[in-house]
């Protein structure tokens, strides 16, 4: 048999060949048009890209007071008027303290001019030397009387809400002189004051403030103004962009750059609607682009000006049009001889090493042929598709078979976290994860379908009487006991949970309150029937139950509703069920 021996040449130079044909057409349509039209597109594209930036930094900023407005609007309706009740709200200022890092302190001024005060001493250095507090201690609690206002206490508490220390000191303070005070006063809504210095740190901050239902006393947040810092520092190239945040008589509320008085060179309240799109402006012999942008805060007034570095924003899409340039000029040279040659022998044996590519990704491994093409490359890489067919057949049939097996372990992997991640570890049944989720749901079906559901918590009578007296692994026994009590008691009527420390949360689906409150009475029944393995005396529980009713939108008000009766419960003696 007579081979026919073809002559080889590199895939490379054929690929060259048909880069240079595409290369000559982009050569004539791009690099005319980059060169007359380079400047204004980048002006346009600069242009759109500072719009853009200013559209998410309003965005971002309008959600951060949002934020802030919701968490003192939750504040106003869950914070008690009378001083009796301060130290019910040690927990919550705790918890939002823990998880909004930006603020600084929660307190609650009093018309008689007693205030309550929580402080996150680890937001700054300064603050543990100002109050002579200790390394350990992590939130410090002050509490004025005013009946004595000469004087205020102070508390401190570890990580662990562990009193650690208590003293008393001279007081100079009075709330209601505050203008945080005497702003929430003028109107039933919450607000927020201009920045100004914190007296016992060194930074400024914006205060949020709520004046309380039917009285005169205001519960506020003081928020940093790094918060804001931060948050602008995140959405812009500070390298090349300057971002000033700014009332409209001039007060500069916060910004990102390194040179302030730039935005005082530039300010002029008369020419800030010339900014609302971007200008192209010299100031002190510099280019700048600047745009200036107002948020929708209503009657705040405030504005973003971003200034951006003209040249620096512009360098790159000068250097690209060069570049671009010059290597379409130097492919448009490179391309003419040989462009007539390779653009023969290309196109066909590509398209037959495709097909046999092909016939790999369809598993028809036994139709492979190999390709006659006097290009080397595809000569070689059609000799080695015969050689790998047969391999990635039998490597294949293994693989599917362990992908399979990894598949099966990982689901049981993530069914097991899943349980780990709503579940109590102590106690073994639902954690508060869960029991939010489970009250959302509930919620979103009686607001949509009017559909009922109750909800009992319940909390262990004298608990920390049994830990103090009995250690704290009895404590864990009497909570374990009773959160099989509850399983064992609630069954399949309710979703049973762990609401934090020794109270217990059951979620009761289309259970009106009646059904609710005979539940309620078993559970009480049966932990005081009980006796624990390790803790010698009766247990009881105090019960609070409520419920869905028409006009509650959020759930937790039904939640807040069975508190109070759960506090009511406790008033009236313990050991008892109260419905609200």
């Amino acid at each position: 048999m007579n081979h026919i021996h073809l002559k080889k040449i590199s895939l490379k130079a054929t690929i060259l060949a048909l880069f240079l044909i595409i290369a000559t057409i982009i050569s004539f349509v791009f690099g005319w048009q980059l060169f007359y039209t380079n400047k204004h597109l980048s002006k346009d594209s600069i242009n759109s890209h500072i719009g853009s930036i200013v559209q998410n930094i309003d965005n971002t900023l309008k959600n951060n007071e949002a934020l802030h407005f919701g968490i003192i609007n939750i504040l106003g309706g869950i914070n008690q008027n009378k001083k009796e009740h301060w130290d019910e709200n040690f927990s919550t200022y705790i918890e939002i303290l823990k998880a909004r890092s930006s603020i600084y302190a929660i307190y609650t001024g009093y018309e008689d001019n007693s205030f309550y005060e929580i402080i996150n001493l680890d937001i700054d250095a300064n603050l543990r030397a100002s109050y002579h507090a200790d390394l350990q201690d992590k939130w410090l609690l002050i509490k004025i009387d005013g009946q004595n206002i000469a004087q205020r206490e102070l508390s401190f508490f570890d990580s662990q809400l562990r009193l650690t220390a208590k003293k008393l000191e001279p007081n100079s303070y009075e709330s209601s002189q505050r203008t945080w005070y005497q702003m929430a006063l003028s109107g039933e809504n919450a607000i927020k004051t201009l920045p100004y210095k914190f007296s016992h740190i060194d930074t400024s901050g914006i205060t949020f403030s709520k004046r309380l239902e039917n009285s005169k006393n205001v519960v506020s947040i003081d928020v940093l103004i790094e918060d804001f810092r931060n948050s602008l520092k995140n959405l812009i190239d500070t390298d090349s962009l300057e971002l000033f945040l700014f009332k409209q008589d001039g007060t500069l509320i916060s910004s990102v750059a390194e040179n302030e008085a730039l935005f005082k060179q530039f300010y002029d309240k008369e020419n800030i609607d010339k900014f609302l799109e971007a200008q192209i402006l010299p100031i002190h012999g510099k280019n700048y682009i600047v745009q200036i942008a107002p948020l929708q805060n209503g009657a705040n007034e405030e504005y973003l000006a971003l200034f951006g570095d003209y040249d620096k924003i512009i360098a790159p899409y000068n250097q690209t049009t060069f570049r671009l340039l010059a290597i379409f000029a130097l492919t448009y040279l490179l391309m003419l001889p040989i462009i007539l040659y390779f653009s023969r022998i290309i196109v066909k044996p590509i398209f037959e090493l495709v097909g046999e590519s092909n016939k790999i990704k369809e598993r028809k491994y036994n139709t492979i042929s190999k390709v006659e093409s006097n290009i080397i490359e595809v000569s070689v890489l059609s000799d080695a598709f015969l050689d790998m067919s047969q391999s990635i057949y039998e490597y294949q049939n293994s693989l599917e078979e362990k992908v399979e097996e990894r598949t099966q372990e990982l689901k049981l992997k993530n069914e097991e976290l899943y349980k780990i991640s709503v579940t109590d570890k102590l106690t073994g049944i639902y954690n508060r994860v869960k029991l939010d989720k489970s009250l959302q749901e509930n919620m979103k079906l009686s607001l949509s379908q009017g559909s009922r559901f109750a909800v009992i918590i319940m909390d262990i009578d004298f608990f920390k009487k049994i830990n103090d007296n009995f250690g704290h692994q009895v404590g864990d026994d009497v909570l374990q006991e009773c959160a099989q009590i509850l399983t064992h008691t609630v069954s399949d009527k309710g979703i049973i949970g762990r609401w934090g420390g020794e109270e217990f949360l059951v979620i009761c689906p289309e259970t009106d309150l009646t059904n609710a409150q005979q539940l309620a009475l078993q559970i009480n029944q049966a932990i005081k029937a009980h006796p624990f393995s390790t803790y010698p005396h009766r247990v009881t529980m105090s019960v609070g139950v409520s419920g869905y009713q028409a006009g509650i939108e959020k759930y937790d008000e039904i939640v807040s509703n069975a508190d109070k009766a759960l506090y009511k419960a406790k008033e009236n003696g313990r050991d008892r069920v109260e419905v609200n």
